[in-house]
């Protein structure tokens, strides 16, 4: 038997003969800055998006300025590893949450119950993203999530930040170090090997991260090391020409600060009682929901094309009028496919529900493709109005969505009139 006929008879078998009593029941919460989604007990979901919107508070007054009118950040609790990694394979093992920002999708994922600091850590990614367009280095980011991810905030608007992890301080204290100059390197933690060598590069992350914050003149080198960094200079070599020290020599300053008394934050904010409104799913989003998310994914390495066409396609003939199976369909049919199938879904989907940002940006693409792909001028342009026009319908309905700027540009850098 082929692997291509296998995959397909596990993906109806997944969907086909599921049990209905299997069925998990799929809620989402909405509140002011997020969309949670968990298969989880209801009071759970409520109070994993209460703290998050505690933690937003907390972050959003440390970052200072005006907040940015921005989409609500979808988040994904799930059961477990499986699960987790249903919508995004090939992380890791040991790896219990990811964050990610493209084009197509800004999202956390992470396996419910695990630990808050895992959740506070992801949400830390997305804050700093949201900050600016400057770079940071991946010890930054690690260690700047490290940082905040032992914050507490309680409803009364009682909070405290910068407390180690006991299982990070454990770590820096009994298992060796790796080398700084390959933490300094390093973009992330996927580029160190071992599960052991990754949790030391978040350890020893936070530890230089909390080293920089303790003092307000590492603070100001730190902003001339990124730049550095980001003007395209090796990260070892910025590090002694703006710290003026060798990576032995930063090794030697981090474990004595270790040594000496950890200092955090205390503050009192306003008291937080966030509104949140549950909704339970259709059965379809037992389906495909985390298949979605796998397939607005670009890297190769975490995709089956095939796999994932063959599961929504065997959703959609089960759930024939459901917008989030159809929509799922749309995508998967326009990226592996027939893209008459895919359009003949998305209309389906939007005369169902007329403001799906994610059909009327795919509704969008598709158009501009086929305007690209016009022999006639006047066909092409009609395509391109046509583009512009679901554009305009996205807007209207959700003007927050990073999605529809991402497919703004993708039309300015093709169309041409």
């Amino acid at each position: 038997m082929s692997s291509a006929i296998r995959r397909l008879l596990l993906a109806l078998l997944l969907v086909v003969l599921t049990p209905a009593s299997a069925l998990a029941d799929w809620k989402r919460a909405e509140s002011e800055h997020f969309v949670v989604y968990s298969d989880g007990s209801e009071r759970s979901l409520r109070e994993y998006t209460a703290k998050l919107e505690r933690f937003d508070a907390l972050l959003t007054s440390r970052m200072g300025g005006a907040r940015a009118e921005v989409r609500r950040l979808p988040v994904y609790l799930v059961g477990d590893g499986r699960a987790l990694r249903t919508a995004v394979p090939g992380l890791p093992a040991g790896i219990a949450g990811y964050y990610s920002a493209s084009d197509a999708d800004v999202f956390a994922i992470l396996v419910r119950g695990e630990s808050d600091d895992i959740l506070l850590h992801e949400y830390s990614h997305h804050v700093m993203a949201r900050a600016g367009d400057v770079r940071y280095p991946g010890w930054f980011r690690e260690g700047f999530a490290e940082y905040f991810a032992t914050a507490t905030v309680t409803e009364r608007g009682e909070a405290s930040f910068g407390l180690p992890s006991a299982a990070r301080l454990y770590a820096l204290q009994r298992t060796s170090w790796l080398p700084m100059d390959a933490v300094l390197r390093a973009d992330g933690s996927l580029d160190i090997g071992s599960e052991t060598g990754r949790g030391m590069y978040y350890a020893q992350s936070w530890a230089l991260t909390h080293w920089l914050l303790a003092d307000t003149s590492r603070i100001q080198n730190l902003s001339a090391y990124v730049a550095a960094v980001n003007g395209g200079r090796d990260p070892v070599e910025a590090w002694q020409a703006v710290f003026a020290m060798t990576p032995e020599q930063l090794t030697a300053a981090l474990r004595s600060h270790l040594r000496g008394r950890l200092s955090y934050t205390k503050l009192n904010m306003p008291p937080i009682d966030p509104a949140i409104t549950v909704t339970t799913l259709s059965p379809a989003a037992d389906v495909v929901l985390l298949p979605a998310v796998n397939a607005r994914l670009w890297d190769p390495a975490a995709i089956d094309g095939p796999a994932l066409l063959a599961t929504m396609r065997a959703a959609a003939g089960r759930f024939p009028d459901d917008p989030l199976a159809l929509v799922a369909l749309g995508r998967a049919e326009m990226r592996w496919g027939d893209p008459l199938a895919a359009e003949t879904a998305l209309t389906r989907a939007l005369e169902r529900e007329a403001d799906n940002v994610e059909g009327l940006v795919l509704m969008a693409d598709m158009a501009r493709e086929r305007g690209v792909d016009a022999q006639d001028e006047a066909e092409r342009t009609r395509q391109w109005d046509l583009a512009q026009a679901f554009l305009r319908r996205a807007l209207e309905a959700d003007p927050t969505d990073n999605r529809i700027y991402s497919a703004q540009n993708r039309f300015r850098r093709t169309a041409r009139y």
